[in-house]
């Protein structure tokens, strides 16, 4: 980064972004009010909501792969893609008009609860859409593929109208950056079989939608703080017995080394899995027989709340039971009662009450894994020139299925601000400043509390076992406590 009197200068960004589309390459300097990176979810949905709530203003999306596919293949049609997300009903309302245009919602999998369980422990927790006033479901799982092609046939057929304020690129690279104090310009690149052509923009605002690698925050030199987990998730989807009829309860159980997730699809047969443990385990998951992979997975998921290892350790005198032994085994004795006494309770007619996840007949896909970690940035924008979207801002573990809802939370509040701009006839960053208000509180408040969940089901230390266990079990028969945790879970 080279400072020159009021601007940053970023000479030679690597971020391959490509254009099909001939008329972005003209020799003429083009200017727009705002310049989206990245064709994922969030910066697509960041484009749908400029174009209809700020007709005003001019939009240009890059992306540096191609155009998807805009039909299903019929080998995609049988076997859900592992690659999914957990969208709350906060996330659904946000991408409706999209989803329903293209008649996608058949791919949804509506679920109504959660059961949640940890090893060694008699306690559990059930969320279900009961707790909720404002919805009839907790969310629903849906694939990446299906969410990006929604969004794209949308804005291709919005950007296809003669008035349209959009326009979409493909195949495209961003070769340098140069934010100054009163737009960013930027030099792109298409390569076509002979030679590289190269273009000129410039934009009052660039949204980096890039992802948790984001080259433009790293050529800004905005630093990505957080933890790396030393752990590893790794998910596919299975098969399941065709006679289980509960496809609409997501499962998720805390091991010694992360938790595994046993998520419903559009499919009654076919559910996700997501098995979060240390990179060595995942190598072997990887790599182990699909006939082992299924008996270690119903052996895992199959064993339910379990008895806590005892408050006191047993120890013996020359003169016999000593009566603080006396005194802790009936202390154990008593919490033991407290236990199951509040875990019998779920064993009902209640939707609290557990459910035994299905039996996996087969592994149906491939096997991907990818690292861990919780980070943030501790800046959403810069100089009012560029704003951080998604995971090019924050990452976070998976176990709260929070990433792409907190993603586009981020485009819900930009959109509001950008709004405000675009009614006021002013520039797109002119209110940036309350973007960075708004996030730098809501989103390491966030990325916090799921961290802090992580801590917790990782410390194995059993007095701490004994207290989450009557917690979750409070929890659990408290109905108010429930239903204000399932509300914050689901954004609403």
């Amino acid at each position: 980064m080279i400072l020159q009197y009021s601007r940053v200068l970023i000479k030679r960004c690597n971020c391959p972004l490509k254009s099909s589309s001939g008329r972005l390459f003209s020799s003429k300097r083009e200017h727009h009010d705002v310049v989206i990176v990245g064709g994922g979810v969030a910066g697509l949905t960041m484009a749908k909501q400029i174009q209809q709530q700020c007709p005003r203003f001019s939009v240009v999306l890059l992306e540096r792969g191609s155009r998807p596919k805009l039909d299903i293949e019929d080998d995609e049609r049988k076997i859900p893609n592992p690659r999914s997300y957990a969208l709350s009903p906060k996330s659904l309302n946000l991408l409706k008009d999209a989803v329903a245009q293209n008649q996608s919602e058949s791919r949804f999998a509506y679920y109504n609860s959660m059961q949640i369980w940890e090893a060694s422990s008699p306690a559990m927790l059930v969320f279900s859409s009961h707790d909720l006033e404002e919805s009839d479901h907790l969310g629903a799982f849906v694939e990446d593929s299906v969410l990006v092609k929604s969004l794209w046939n949308y804005l291709q057929e919005c950007e296809g109208k003669g008035n349209s304020n959009l326009s979409l690129h493909t195949n495209v690279s961003l070769y340098s950056l140069d934010v100054e104090s009163d737009r960013v310009n930027l030099k792109i690149s298409k390569i076509n079989e002979e030679n590289k052509i190269m273009k000129e923009l410039s934009t009052d605002l660039l949204i980096a939608a890039d992802g948790a690698r984001s080259p433009i925050r790293s050529q800004l030199g905005i630093p990505f703080q957080g933890i790396e987990y030393g752990r590893t998730a790794v998910t596919f989807t299975v098969e399941v017995d065709e006679h289980f009829l509960h496809n609409t309860r997501a499962y998720q159980r805390f091991l010694s080394n992360g938790p595994i997730a046993l998520l419903p699809t559009f499919s009654k047969r076919h559910f996700v899995v997501v098995w979060s443990t240390t990179p060595q385990e995942a190598e072997k998951l990887k790599s182990m027989a699909p006939a082992d992979l299924v008996q270690q997975l119903n052996n895992t998921l199959q064993r339910g709340p379990e008895r806590l290892a005892p408050l006191f350790e047993e120890s013996s005198s020359a003169g016999g039971t000593s009566l603080f032994n006396n005194l802790a085994y009936g202390i154990d004795r008593l919490l033991d009662t407290v236990h199951y006494g509040m875990g019998m309770r779920h064993w009902s007619d209640d939707p609290a009450k557990f459910v035994a996840p299905p039996q996996i007949t087969n592994v149906a896909s491939a096997r991907f894994a990818f690292p861990l970690s919780c980070k943030v940035v501790p800046q959403f924008q810069y100089r009012r020139r560029v704003a951080l979207l998604g995971d090019a801002a924050h990452t976070v573990h998976p176990l709260a299925g929070q990433g792409l809802n907190l993603g586009l939370d981020d485009v819900e509040v930009l959109t509001e601000i950008l709004r405000k701009s675009h009614d006021a006839g002013m520039e797109a960053g002119q209110f940036l400043d309350e973007y960075q208000k708004d996030r730098q509180v809501k989103i390491p408040a966030m990325v916090g509390g799921i961290h802090t969940i992580h801590s917790l089901f990782g410390n194995k230390s059993v007095p701490l076992l004994h207290g989450k266990s009557i917690g979750m079990s409070l929890i659990n028969q408290g109905g108010l406590l429930r239903k204000q945790l399932a509300k914050i879970a689901t954004g609403l």
